[in-house]
């Protein structure tokens, strides 16, 4: 019975606090010009409240800042905003400045604050701001170390900034509208396991931005017509759902560094790019992209990292499934796939062919992946057509690549790959040899019109073989830098191109057997622009030059080899210097005497001050007809033979 006895005398005395607690809350009035039962300002009226009081506001205009170090609801009597106004009375002040917890604020209009905030809530946790309208300050609401607290259905309009976290976390940020805000309509730093649920963001820089703040939610937002559109950066384990990027000028969303995320059920229409990925380990379940200019992208050409992602065909490019394999072998993807996108991942033995991919970053994308086939595929207006990140033994034959932004072929740390029979037109650069790629024979490709070069190797790329493409049309046809060195460029027609040939610090090449015409400069060997590095000790012999102006020479390079038996590229009977022409008809090969006709000039052709082609050649004369009676051609010394006959 005593037990019992206490137990009850507890429960009684518990609720007489509870009764007490209750009954003592007081609610204080203000009032437009105050009066006998209310205050004139909000401050007065905090000042005089207790924790847990309540205060009411009239409608009307108010101008203040107000410092609430107590636990309060402050609430507007009306059920519209518009009609309780408070203006910021000092702009670098905040309108509210909250330091204490279980804090509620809701129906104002705020605004004024122009060099400060809102609402501040600083240090504190259990507060809620609901229902009000902020415009023309600096950020609308503003969080410092302050955690668990709850933002809803408030309106963020004309602000540098809509909701600004730093240092805080597990906030619930639900139901809240910002517009026309000059930077960010979301913004968190550092402000982990935050909630942000059916938000809008429209007309800012970036409509939800996240940084290093792990563990956050964003679920049926809508961003639409920012900069950016969903922005998260050094936030892994983040999780974004059934959420709608419309409408952004660049990323609809961007994960940057922000492993192990979870990305299901989002849209992205409409932007320049829809679903941009640039972290590891995440997973992408039903997402669809569409009438983006690039729809799905993955990583950038220069990544090293690890690219496990879980990424499968419920994710739509345009209604067209993504294929994102991950240590595959021996798997074929043709037409009857309908893939959208392409990406191999360490993969093994897949063949590529006669698929039509547009309008992503990449259109195929392998890495890390051996002994494979890209053939017969149509490629168009991508960022980039084809890319091969540390790949070897792999084939790209057949493809159409056209009308890209960037780079139609790119191989990157590649070796022993062959890109043969390709055709490549209105890309910014054909193809793209870089990072040290080695080995690789490019062969018989044609590429043409684009704004940057035909082909490139860069980056210290070696041992590779440019052979039989057709260039034209582009500032360089071909472009070697940063000291590429011992590749093979032969029997390459290279035309209608600012340069032919540019090389910046890339030495000991073989360039021989090429046909570069109608260029404004044919051939220009540079000094590397980072470092100085000349293009030195480099073999040029039997090419066919005729140019505006066919050479320029700032290194130390050799214009012939040794004089030998053997057809050259004007026909004559021994390899030795190259043919110079000129568009008039009167170039030193065009000209030159030739005493013992052996097709080789007889005296050498200076190319500047100290380089020389000592064995130019010569084009051999056509011998001359005349027509017999009965109209067929024959040789001068016949005819004169018939005439003394």
């Amino acid at each position: 019975m005593n037990g019992k006895r206490r137990l009850v005398l507890i429960a009684f005395f518990t609720l007489l606090i509870f009764l007490s607690g209750s009954a003592s809350a007081t609610t204080f009035h203000v009032k437009v010009g105050g009066g006998t039962e209310a205050y004139g300002s909000l401050q007065e009226a905090v000042n005089a409240a207790s924790d847990g009081d309540l205060i009411l506001v009239g409608e009307g205009r108010y101008s203040e800042n107000v410092l609430v170090n107590k636990s309060l609801e402050i609430v507007s009597e009306s059920s519209h905003p518009k009609k309780t106004v408070i203006t910021a009375l000092d702009p670098e002040l905040p309108l509210f400045h909250v330091t204490s917890g279980s804090v509620d604020i809701g129906g104002f209009s705020l605004k004024g604050a122009n060099s400060s905030c809102g609402i501040y809530l600083d240090k504190v946790s259990g507060s809620n701001i609901s229902n009000n309208y902020f415009s023309g300050n600096w950020r609308s609401i503003m969080l410092r170390d302050s955690h668990a607290n709850s933002l809803e259905n408030n309106r963020l309009s004309d602000s540098d900034d809509g909701i600004w976290l730093e240092n805080s976390g597990q906030n619930l940020i639900r139901n809240n509208r910002a517009t026309c805000n000059r930077h960010y309509g979301f913004y968190l730093n550092a402000s982990e396991n935050n909630t942000l649920q059916n938000n809008c963001a429209s007309g800012g820089a970036v409509g939800i931005y996240i940084e290093n703040s792990s563990g956050c939610s964003v679920l049926s937002s809508k961003t639409s017509n920012n900069f950016y559109g969903i922005y998260l950066i050094g936030s892994g384990g983040s999780l974004l759902e059934k959420n709608t990027a419309n409408s952004n000028e660049m990323y609809g969303i961007y994960l940057g560094n922000s492993d192990a995320s979870t990305l299901r059920g989002n849209k992205a229409n409409s932007n320049r790019w829809g679903i941009y990925l640039d972290s590891s380990s995440s997973i992408l379940q039903k997402n669809k992209m569409s009438c983006n200019n690039r729809n799905f992208g993955a990583y950038t050409y220069h990544y090293t990292g690890e690219m496990n992602n879980t990424i499968d065909t419920s994710n739509t490019v345009d209604g067209k499934p993504i294929y994102y394999l991950v240590g595959v072998s021996d798997r074929t993807l043709d037409s009857d796939s309908n893939a959208g996108v392409v990406y191999c991942i360490n993969c093994e033995n897949i063949t590529l062919k006669d698929l039509t991919l547009e309008n992503s970053s990449f259109g195929i994308y392998l890495y890390n992946t051996q002994s494979s086939r890209i053939e017969g595929n149509h490629i168009s207006n991508c960022e980039h057509g084809v890319y091969l990140g540390n790949c070897s033994l792999t084939a790209l034959r057949g493809n159409t690549v056209n009308s890209n932004e960037g780079d139609a072929f790119i191989l990157s740390r590649c070796s022993n790959c062959l890109v043969e029979e390709n055709n490549a037109s209105d890309n910014m650069a054909g193809i793209w040899l870089c990072d040290t790629s080695t080995d690789n024979l490019l062969k018989e490709n044609t590429v043409t019109s684009n704004s940057w070069c035909c082909i490139d190797l860069g980056d210290a790329s070696s041992n590779n073989t440019l052979e039989g493409n057709i260039l034209s049309e582009a500032y360089e046809g071909i472009y070697l830098y940063g000291a590429c060195k011992e590749n093979i460029l032969n029997n390459n027609t290279i035309t209608a191109s600012s340069y032919g040939l540019y090389t910046e610090g890339c030495c000991n090449n073989t360039i021989s057997g090429n046909r570069i015409s109608g260029n404004d400069i044919g051939m220009s060997l540079n000094l590397n622009w980072t470092d100085g590095t000349g293009s030195d000790y480099n073999t040029i012999y039997n090419n066919y030059l005729n140019n505006s102006l066919n050479t320029e020479d700032y290194g130390t390079n050799t214009w012939n080899t040794s004089k030998t038996t053997g057809v050259n590229i004007a026909g004559g009977p021994y390899l030795g210097g190259n043919f110079w022409a000129s568009p008039e008809g009167d170039g030193f090969s065009e000209t030159a005497s030739d005493e013992d006709g052996d097709l080789i000039a007889d005296l050498p052709y200076n190319i500047t001050e100290t380089a020389c082609d000592y064995l130019p050649l010569l084009l051999k004369a056509p011998e001359e007809k005349n027509e017999t009676e009965d109209g067929k051609n024959c040789d001068k010394s016949k005819s004169a033979r018939r005439k003394s006959e």
